[in-house]
């Protein structure tokens, strides 16, 4: 790896630290903005559709133009819709806000994917795996981070202060890959092999669209609602936010992924990685007094399921997958929104926040079935591709 990318992965990794305190923000300031905006949980609800609304949003624009600048010009215009949009938080107007959402939140949705697939083309084969799992480690350390920092900094009803340092700390990044892409070559897309490569005519591939639905959406569904649960639970005697327990395990899993990808194969990894996860969102809906320890278990089930499914598609469908990848991050997506909207739904419907993390539950089963097929389906080492 030249000196150049060498800078760039440093990059990388201080941007996912960032962006993984911005991703999981809208969780923490939930209560915060509830209270100002007086919003039940389905209202609430509608604040984190937003998020992933813009996300969406934002991984369908990427396309064209990473084709056309390449990934870290794609990554500069992410970070400048995060910067215009976090201030917006601090709206008294409930539309304002949501707007303002959606705007960081497209944001995010080109952010991530482009810095997941930039860190996958910089890096050789066999150390896919370690190195996607090491930037999604600096994600979930910034997730970890976004809870105890929103509540150091912010008084409990004004959000100013949160908003300017993380736009600061934005603009720093965009400082980085601003440099970044003026000195090195425009990594664009090739038209050709994007166009003969037609993975999703393939029904197979279709398997990773529906598995990465439900992944993320558990991730996402589990960030955006632990804390609020961790405030209705105070009477079970839990001291900890259920948040930080579950990020803390998730990036914990990460850096231990990071290791051990290198002596297991994706499918292995992912099989132990997806039966954790179920076993954790059971405990937290089973039993309130079992929350943490089902936030610390489904944490470490999460941990390595998106990276190593990413690094298992490209070597299923070969080098020009990652050109092929944003269905993937577009079906998260909408899987984040959908399980993140219904559960508060659910809540509200049957006032029970515990019961509306059910949807969750449910989503993990599928979870387990999906990878049982797409491990029969596809089967990849360490040190070959398929």
């Amino acid at each position: 790896m030249s000196d150049k990318y060498r800078s760039l992965k440093y990059y990388t990794l201080f941007a996912f630290f960032v962006i993984g305190v911005v991703t999981v923000l809208i969780g923490q300031v939930l209560p915060v903005l509830a209270t100002r905006l007086q919003l039940n949980d389905a209202e609430s609800g509608t604040l984190l559709l937003a998020q992933f609304a813009g996300s969406a949003f934002g991984t369908l624009i990427i396309g064209r133009l990473a084709r056309r600048q390449g990934f870290v010009v794609t990554t500069l215009v992410g970070l400048a819709a995060m910067i215009g949009g976090l201030p917006g938080l601090n709206f008294g107007e409930f539309y304002l806000c949501w707007l303002a959402i959606f705007v960081y939140g497209a944001g995010l949705g080109m952010t991530i994917p482009a810095i997941n697939l930039l860190t996958i083309e910089m890096t050789p084969a066999p150390m896919q795996s370690s190195s996607i799992n090491l930037i999604n480690f600096a994600w979930g350390v910034g997730a970890i981070c976004s809870q105890p920092f929103v509540a150091g900094v912010s008084d409990g009803k004004s959000l100013v202060s949160v908003t300017v340092i993380l736009v600061a700390a934005l603009a720093v990044v965009a400082v980085c890959f601003f440099f970044a892409a003026r000195d090195l070559p425009h990594q664009r897309v090739n038209t050709t092999e994007f166009i003969q490569s037609p993975i999703w005519r393939r029904p197979s591939a279709w398997l990773f669209i529906l598995f990465g639905f439900f992944v993320i959406g558990i991730e996402s569904g589990l960030g955006g609602w632990l804390t609020t649960y961790s405030e209705s639970i105070k009477d079970a005697g839990h001291s900890l936010n259920a948040t930080v327990v579950f990020f803390s395990f998730l990036v914990f899993g990460r850096g231990l992924a990071a290791f051990v990808a290198r002596r297991l194969s994706e499918n292995v990894l992912l099989s132990i990685c997806s039966v954790t996860l179920l076993i954790g969102i059971f405990l937290i809906v089973f039993d309130e007094r079992l929350a943490l320890v089902g936030a610390a278990t489904a944490g470490l089930g999460t941990s390595a399921i998106f990276p190593t499914n990413m690094v298992r598609f490209t070597k299923a469908f070969g080098t020009t997958a990652t050109q092929r990848a944003m269905p993937l991050f577009i079906s998260g997506i909408c899987g984040a929104a959908l399980l993140s909207w219904l559960t508060g739904l659910v809540s509200t419907r049957y006032g029970s926040l515990r019961l509306g993390l059910g949807v969750l539950l449910i989503s993990a089963v599928f979870v387990v079935i999906l990878h049982s097929a797409i491990a029969l389906t596809f089967r990849t080492s360490p040190e070959t591709d398929v």
